[in-house]
């Protein structure tokens, strides 16, 4: 357990909207497999489609209490087929991760799709029970890194913002590591703060 804190600051509203906004684009109507499939590996959720006769129209998971979950969040299953012009009652069925290959689409980049939506998926959504999930594993990570820091009294930081990192020497008032959501959401700045 570290002895120094980092902090993991929440990204704003604005930014969440306009990455949920890129989300929506991309994801609802083209490439909901990925989202689907992203879903599914980071919740273990079961993914459903709405068919259109053997044919999956869209993909999304179910959560065990029964809410469907695209990129939209959570949504009802009278709002579930609306974008895509289908009307209640739908057909609803299980799929797998397999009826979501698209087959002309090469396995690198499939997976790179939905290791992006996952990622994506991760922040606009932290509170869902992710499993592994990549906030979980920065956070880890800066812990071990404060340990390390402390343990040799060298310090990662940027001289300038936008600078390469580099090393300096601890002084007496570093308060620990600071992780900030970059602005496309997908991964992280670190940076050491001080104690005020």
């Amino acid at each position: 357990m570290p002895t120094i804190i980092h902090k993991l600051l929440e990204q704003d509203e604005e930014s969440w909207e306009a990455l949920h906004e890129e989300c929506l684009t991309m994801y609802l109507d083209g490439a909901c497999y990925a989202f689907a499939t992203a879903l599914h590996q980071g919740l273990g959720w079961p993914i459903v489609g709405l068919m259109n006769g053997e044919v999956i129209r869209h993909a999304a998971v179910q959560s065990p209490d029964g809410r469907l979950h695209d990129v939209r969040g959570f949504i009802s299953e009278e709002q579930f087929g609306s974008p895509f012009g289908f009307a209640p009652p739908y057909t609803l069925r299980a799929i797998s991760m397999d009826n979501l290959r698209r087959d002309e689409e090469p396995e690198e980049v499939r997976l790179n799709a939905v290791r992006r939506a996952r990622r994506t998926a991760e922040i606009l959504w932290p509170e869902l029970p992710w499993q592994k999930s990549f906030t979980a594993r920065v956070s880890a990570f800066a812990d071990e890194l404060e340990i390390l820091s402390k343990k040799h009294g060298l310090w990662i930081r940027a001289a300038v913002p936008g600078a390469r990192p580099l090393l300096a020497v601890s002084g007496y008032d570093e308060g620990g590591y600071e992780l900030s959501p970059t602005h496309d959401g997908l991964t992280f700045t670190i940076d050491r703060y001080f104690r005020s």
